[in-house]
């Protein structure tokens, strides 16, 4: 069985130590659950989880928020040709947060045009632009 398979059916659930529930993400329709509230986020499936750049965790927390990033559907290589990045990194050029405060997601919008990769992840500054937001 091959990995896109086993990837684009799969549900990421991935805690959240502040609160009492666990966020759901649907990677195939990008929809994200806590509790009996979902949201669908306004990517083009499948979409990923994004770590943190040093792979260590899958979010950044800023006093009482949680940020995680969740990237859209993989970019054909042809769009991403001015970075040096490989099809198994998963980038896309889409991307946004759900950021959790005391059992309440909310969503960002929709970043378009930058760079996101999974596989790769992001570095702090690029979770805490959403708390400023």
């Amino acid at each position: 069985m091959s990995n896109k398979l086993i990837f684009s059916s799969l549900l990421l659930l991935f805690s959240c130590s502040n609160i009492n529930a666990g966020v759901l993400l649907d990677a195939e329709i990008c929809e994200v659950s806590i509790g009996n509230n979902s949201e669908k986020l306004q990517l083009l499936p499948p979409c990923s989880l994004v770590k943190t750049e040093n792979g260590k965790q899958n979010f950044f927390q800023f006093n009482e928020s949680k940020v995680y990033i969740i990237s859209g559907a993989p970019a054909k290589l042809d769009k991403l040709k001015r970075w040096a990045v490989k099809e198994t990194d998963r980038c896309s050029l889409e991307y946004q947060a759900v950021i959790v405060v005391k059992n309440k997601t909310s969503l960002s919008k929709v970043k378009n045009n930058g760079l996101v990769c999974p596989n790769i992840g992001l570095d702090e500054k690029s979770y805490q632009q959403f708390v400023q937001d």
